[in-house]
């Protein structure tokens, strides 16, 4: 049977920490190794130096200053994957590091496919538009789940799945519960009720699982801004974006 594999998105962040810590445990407990991934976002580079067409000046400083910034980036990812793996390293377990450039959602989801699960931590204090882009995004196109989690230092009281159509079935709901086995956390399910009274009506450390392709579907956007308030009321909730792996990565096989 093949060994489960967690992805750690990480940053320099405080909510980097605990979700890597979450992330050892979690790998400890079902004998998984883990693979931290920093993605060194060169497209906002770009975006904040780059104009439709020169001005005042000419764009040969723009694209100085844009390998200037893509230097120092790069050293801060070094640097901080140096000091994870130094941490990694005394967890006692099987771990891998990696840098990689781009847009951190596609990155993200390119080295997913090969992971049962994708971790990442929740920035309560700057829950600025790049962030609730990157949970729309991996939504879209991650092809496992996606974990986010905050300081998780006890144990959720239950794993709540919101079911949806896409998800209603049974051996889909037979799989999250597999996995929230492999959490150790209780599971209770709700199949009538909507998004809001779910939410509304939870504890404040509860797991909700949501399908990662309903909250992409969501035209209103009203999902999206209830989970971001979700996870800014309280330090022990957090998310699980729901994907099936095997049907993402069909789909994926296909695609390419």
């Amino acid at each position: 049977m093949k060994a489960k594999s967690y992805l750690l998105a990480i940053d320099g962040s405080q909510a980097s920490r605990s979700a890597a810590h979450f992330a050892w445990g979690l790998a400890k407990q079902n004998d998984a190794r883990v693979v931290a991934q920093h993605v060194v976002d060169t497209g906002e580079i770009w975006r904040f130096l780059s104009y439709d067409l020169a001005g005042f000046i000419g764009s040969g400083i723009y694209m100085d200053a844009r390998e200037r910034i893509t230097q120092v980036m790069y050293l801060i990812a070094e640097t901080l994957m140096l000091s994870y793996g130094s941490q990694a390293a005394g967890q006692s377990l099987e771990f891998e590091n990696y840098i990689d450039e781009g847009e951190p959602a596609a990155e993200i989801a390119r080295r997913a496919i090969d992971h049962d699960l994708v971790i990442l931590g929740f920035h309560s204090r700057r829950f600025d538009r790049r962030q609730r882009g990157l949970f729309e995004e991996l939504a879209k196109d991650c092809p496992c789940p996606v974990l986010v989690v905050r300081d998780v230092v006890k144990p959720w009281s239950k794993m709540q799945i919101f079911v949806t159509h896409d998800m209603a079935g049974a051996k889909t709901i037979e799989n999250i519960c597999l996995m929230g086995a492999a959490f150790g956390v209780p599971v209770d399910t709700t199949r009538s009720a909507n998004l809001k009274e779910v939410i509304e009506s939870n504890e404040d450390d509860v797991l909700l699982v949501v399908s990662a392709d309903s909250l992409n579907n969501a035209h209103d956007g009203l999902a999206k801004a209830r989970i971001q308030k979700f996870l800014q009321a309280s330090n022990g909730r957090a998310l699980l974006l729901w994907r099936d792996c095997a049907k993402a990565r069909q789909s994926v096989r296909k695609a390419s």
